[in-house]
């Protein structure tokens, strides 16, 4: 690689990392991003950064202080690049850590799972076995939170919003901010896993 082209690829790392810092730090603000704004899966890995800013864990969950928040991802990974971009970040004093996981036994480590659509028939199967588990569960499969996830990514006219199964996050015992709460529709009756 010569020097034109190191140039070039530090002036586009330079710009999309402003671009995610942009997305990153605006989006949940107001709390109804347009998908048709940005790439849809750039602003869904905005608002999986933003969901963890707002979650409190169990102190046992963070071994010390820079433990990493890990951000995991089951299935196919639909975000083409957009959630590696959190790599580093940091949530607290925890630096994000992104990991794409095909075992779900494996999912317990994380603080955060992304479930994709490509695991809609193995949904309840996954829910089931990190019932209770202190894990935030995000997706964006139909009435993702009505089936028993904690937070389901939703588009309502061409802007993302979200639904929280409050249920859920209190089996998980995970405490969300009221910012958060504010800017969704909560799910009061969740049917509950069997």
């Amino acid at each position: 690689m010569d020097d034109s082209d190191r140039k070039w690829a530090l002036f586009w790392r330079h710009w999309l990392g402003v671009m995610v810092r942009l997305i990153l730090s605006g989006l949940l603000l107001n709390g109804n991003a347009r998908a048709t704004e940005f790439d849809e899966y750039t602003v869904k890995a905005a608002y999986l950064y933003n969901f963890a800013k707002y979650v409190e864990w169990p102190p046992e969950v963070f071994v010390k202080t820079d433990t990493p928040l890990l951000i995991c991802i089951v299935g196919k990974n639909p975000f083409d690049g957009a959630l590696e971009m959190l790599a580093g970040k940091m949530v607290n004093s925890h630096p994000v850590e992104v990991r794409s996981v095909l075992a779900t036994a494996n999912l317990g480590r994380c603080q955060v799972v992304f479930i994709a659509r490509t695991e809609q028939s193995r949904l309840n199967t996954i829910l089931k076995n990190m019932d209770s588990q202190p894990v935030l569960t995000v997706s964006d499969i139909s009435n993702f939170a009505e089936a028993g996830g904690m937070i389901g990514l939703i588009e309502i006219e061409q802007r993302i919003r979200f639904d929280i199964n409050m249920a859920a996050t209190d089996r998980a015992r995970l405490k969300l901010s009221s910012q958060l709460l504010k800017l969704a529709r909560i799910v009061l009756n969740s049917s509950k896993m069997n």
